[in-house]
């Protein structure tokens, strides 16, 4: 929230608020200070010099102007009011601002050439003051670098006397106020002022600068709060073209917006693995060694995510925006179609330029200007600064934002080590990404390959199986691994493998073909003696029923001549003797015949 689109609300305030609070607009110091600063008491902003303390209340205090319609008076004892005017004029507020009625300056600077020849104070300002704010009917007040009035007092005791008469002024004048000190941590006197401060002010808030090895970065502070809880922890601070922008750290999860539906990664193959893709208003994390195909994954999540009408957003910390687009048509991916329909926008930046929480207020503002569907950080580990305490924090936020206005996010991030068998994430968002792709290099028989491994996809059903990434002119493409023996092989060691298992396959055929033709012949001839011995057994069975035969017809033959002889015998009996002998001849000569 800044001067050009101030929020008309306050967040909320956690239970018991017990005084009256009015926002500032100043996008997160208003999350931090559960509401904006006290209404009709006196704010203290302190800080060294460039910290962004008269930034801060002039923020402030022309956000009030615009949004809650109340006039405000600027009192500086530092500056003169035209570079006053040109400062206002830098930041992207309304230009009008400075002819509206309601808002006052007041030159309270001492002249160059004053003497200091005794002891003075402020009444006569104040009651000057007390005019302009019956006049205008303002309910607002800044004092910028009041400490420039205070030093030419040039005694403690009057000093701290002027500052009490002007908090009395504000208390009786029921306006709220904000006044602006330049504290230098190696001056006592300077310490002694803020401390006074902190005793006298209902709110104390401290800007802070701190030059590192790799840059510079801003902080600020509550100190105090009387009567309101108050995020207590120094945050990031960004001045930018809309003014100060805090990055506020949430101190409890957001209620993301859950989804079911999923989208492609761009890999057919990897889809599969992930059941179907990425699931809509998730985070994703890519990390591997350089080289090992981040971006192009990333990338592919992208012309997916446009082809499929989605809004995507590319912030590259590598390459150009031309240097992307080149190089991602060498494996069949063409961006430039998506980049003139404006459905693909590509942000570079140099990841030693600006600090952190810079580039986090600088994808925000264009994720928002876009209203992005897709977004894409390549790589999140260069927000990573070993001097910077806030880079986890940056990281997080990041992923905070765009995932609770319901957009899919995928990052890279670099390893900590070259080690392929490492698995740790230098950006240390593996920790709240919702799924962790790690891409490792795998070293054999003098050539190097990349191996895809899906560490967790949280929420949903997910490969444990290791693939072979392959590059190539049509896209990216996952190749089933071999593993043998408990090795994994890919490249030409798995072709030469597969090789080798193909000519055994065929070896084995060959000796199963002999078997079986052996087999074969086995039993053709097995099958011919079985014929044989049927045929064998035909031609006897059929001697054996001739046989048989013959036997019967010889048994029927004598049984009949039994029969005869029997008839014959019982005939003789009745015969004369000479015929018996006859009949017995004739007899004798048959049975002889027969025989």
């Amino acid at each position: 929230m800044n001067a050009k689109e101030p929020a008309a609300k306050a967040p909320s305030v956690p239970h018991g608020r017990t005084i009256e609070k009015v926002i500032t607009g100043i996008p997160g110091f208003d999350e931090i200070s559960f509401g904006g600063l006290p209404r009709g008491r006196l704010t203290a902003v302190v800080g060294s010099p460039g910290a962004g303390k008269t930034v801060f209340a002039l923020q402030t205090i022309i956000n009030r102007l615009i949004t809650l319609d109340e006039a405000c008076i600027f009192v500086t004892f530092e500056e003169p009011l035209s570079r006053i005017r040109s400062n206002i004029a830098s930041f992207d507020w309304k230009a009008d601002i400075l002819e509206n009625p309601m808002f006052r300056f007041v030159d309270a600077r001492l002249p160059e050439q004053a003497v200091m020849t005794g002891a003075f104070d402020i009444d006569g300002l104040l009651a000057g003051l007390t005019a302009l704010v019956e006049e205008i009917g303002a309910r607002n007040i800044v004092f910028d670098g009041i400490d420039m009035l205070l030093s030419s007092l040039q005694d403690e005791r009057l000093e701290r006397q002027e500052l009490l008469r002007l908090g009395h002024w504000i208390s009786n004048s029921d306006i709220s106020a904000i006044v602006t000190v330049k504290t230098f941590v190696a001056g006592d006197r300077d310490q002694i002022r803020a401390d006074f401060l902190l005793y006298m002010t209902d709110c104390l808030i401290v800007l802070t600068e701190t030059v590192t090895a790799t840059g510079s970065s801003r902080t600020i502070r509550i100190a105090k709060y009387r009567g309101s809880g108050f995020a207590g922890n120094p945050v990031p601070v960004v001045i930018g073209s809309s003014g100060i922008d805090v990055v506020a750290f949430k101190g409890q999860r957001v209620d993301y917006p859950t989804f079911l539906d999923r989208l492609s990664s761009g890999v057919p193959r990897l889809d599969a693995l992930l059941n179907g893709g990425y699931l809509r208003g998730s985070s994703t994390l890519i990390s591997g060694s350089p080289g090992t195909s981040k971006t192009s994954l990333a990338v592919s999540f992208i012309a997916a995510a446009c082809a499929r009408g989605d809004r995507a957003l590319l912030v590259s910390f590598d390459e150009s925006g031309a240097q992307i687009v080149a190089n991602m048509s060498s494996i069949g991916i063409d961006l430039a179609p998506h980049i003139e329909s404006g459905l693909l926008s590509i942000c570079s930046f140099l990841s030693g330029g600006r600090s952190p929480e810079q580039f986090f207020v600088e994808i925000r503002n264009q994720f928002e200007a876009d209203r992005t569907d897709c977004l894409v950080i390549d790589p999140i580990s260069a927000l990573l600064k070993t001097d910077y305490p806030f880079s986890a924090m940056i990281c997080e936020n990041l992923l905070d934002m765009a995932k609770s206005r319901g957009a899919t996010v995928v990052c890279t991030s670099l390893l900590d080590q070259a080690s392929h068998s490492t698995e740790l994430s230098a950006s240390q968002v593996s920790t709240i990404a919702d799924t962790w792709l790690h891409v490792s290099y795998v070293a054999r028989d003098g050539e190097r390959n990349r191996a895809l491994t899906i560490i967790k996809s949280r929420g949903t059903g997910h490969s444990n199986q290791v693939r072979q990434l392959v590059l190539e002119a049509s896209g990216i493409d996952l190749v089933d691994v071999y593993v043998a023996e408990g090795e994994v092989l890919m490249g030409s060691g798995r072709a030469q493998k597969e090789a080798e298992t193909e000519r055994l396959h065929v070896l084995e055929q060959i000796v199963a073909e002999r078997q079986r033709l052996n087999l074969d012949r086995q039993l053709a001839e097995a099958r011919a003696q079985v014929q044989a011995a049927a045929l064998e057994l035909g031609w006897k069975q059929r001697e054996a029923d001739l046989l048989t035969l013959a036997e019967k017809n010889r048994q029927e033959v004598y049984r009949e001549a039994a029969i005869e002889r029997l008839g014959l015998r019982r005939a003789t009996d009745d015969l004369p003797p000479a015929e018996i002998s006859t009949t017995q001849d004739i007899l004798q000569d048959q049975n002889n015949a027969s025989g």
